[in-house]
C-alpha cells in the first residue's frame, strides 16, 4: 500500500487547519487502487454489532443476532434508540483489525493495512500534519455503518490511551450529503460547527479531546459508510 503524493502547499494549508481548529482533511491520502481494494474486501469480512449496554460497551456477534427471532430484534433495536436520548450510545457494526493481528488472526489485507498506517511514511506524515512528535502508532478498526446505525457525542479521550489525534479513513465510493452518517463537530453554542462528508479515500483528522458524533445513517441511504477507524497515539 501506498500513500498518494502530498505537496508542499497542501501540506501547509492542512497543518494551518488543525492548528487553526483541530480538525481537516486529506483528500485522496492513498493510492486509488489500494482504496478501491480495501473497499472491496470490507464486503467479505466478518462483523460484530457494537452498541451499549447499561455503563459498557458489548461486542455482539453477527450469528447470534441473526438467531434472534423478528420481535427480539425490534426490541434490541428499540431499547438502543431510547438509550440514545439521554445517554452515551453508539450502534454499528466492527471488525477489530487491530485486536485480530494481535491474536494472528488478521486477514493479509488488513495486516498489510495495519503495516502501512504503523510505518514510517504515513506515521512522519501524520506527525509533519499535526506537529505532534510523540505520534508513535496507529490501532485499527473497519466500521460499517448501515441504515439507522449512528454514534452520539463523544470526544474520544480514554485516560492512558495516549490518544493524540483520531482518524478517519472513508472507504465508501460515492456518498450524498442527505444519507447522513456525517462528522460532525459540535460547537460550544449548540450548533454544528462543522461536519465532514465521508468522501472516498479522505483521511479525516481531529485532535483529541474534540466534541463529535456521526449522524445517524438515513434509511434511505444507498450504500454502507464504509472506514477504518482509530487512534495516532503514543507509547
Amino acid at each position: 500500500m501506498n500513500l498518494a503524493p502530498l505537496n508542499e502547499t497542501r501540506r501547509a494549508a492542512i497543518r494551518e487547519r488543525l492548528h487553526r481548529t483541530g480538525r481537516a482533511q486529506v483528500d485522496g491520502v492513498m493510492a486509488t487502487d489500494d482504496a478501491l481494494a480495501l473497499n472491496q474486501a470490507a464486503a467479505g469480512v466478518e462483523y460484530n454489532i457494537v452498541t451499549r449496554r447499561g455503563s459498557g460497551h458489548v461486542d455482539l456477534p453477527a450469528a447470534w443476532l441473526a438467531s434472534l427471532s423478528p420481535d427480539q430484534k425490534t426490541a434490541l433495536g428499540q431499547a438502543v434508540q431510547t438509550s440514545a436520548r439521554d445517554d452515551f450510545q453508539y450502534l454499528y457494526d466492527n471488525h477489530p483489525i487491530y485486536d485480530l493481528l494481535q491474536l494472528g488472526q488478521a486477514a493479509p489485507i488488513w495486516a498489510d493495512l495495519l503495516g502501512f498506517l504503523n510505518g514510517e511514511a504515513f506515521l512522519d506524515l501524520m506527525r509533519d500534519l499535526t506537529g505532534e512528535p510523540r505520534i508513535a502508532m496507529a490501532d485499527a478498526q473497519l466500521t460499517r455503518f448501515r441504515a439507522g446505525h449512528f454514534l452520539t457525542e463523544h470526544d474520544d479521550h480514554a485516560e492512558g490511551k495516549n490518544r493524540f489525534f483520531a482518524y478517519v479513513l472513508n472507504l465508501t465510493p460515492a456518498w450524498r450529503i442527505e444519507w447522513g452518517g456525517l462528522l460532525a463537530f459540535h460547537g460550544t453554542d449548540g450548533n454544528v460547527a462543522e461536519a465532514f462528508t465521508p468522501r472516498f479515500n479522505t483521511l479525516n483528522l481531529l485532535k483529541v479531546p474534540s466534541p463529535h458524533s456521526v449522524t445517524q445513517v438515513a434509511l434511505s441511504a444507498g450504500a454502507d459508510r464504509i472506514s477504518v477507524t482509530g487512534w495516532l497515539r503514543g507509547v
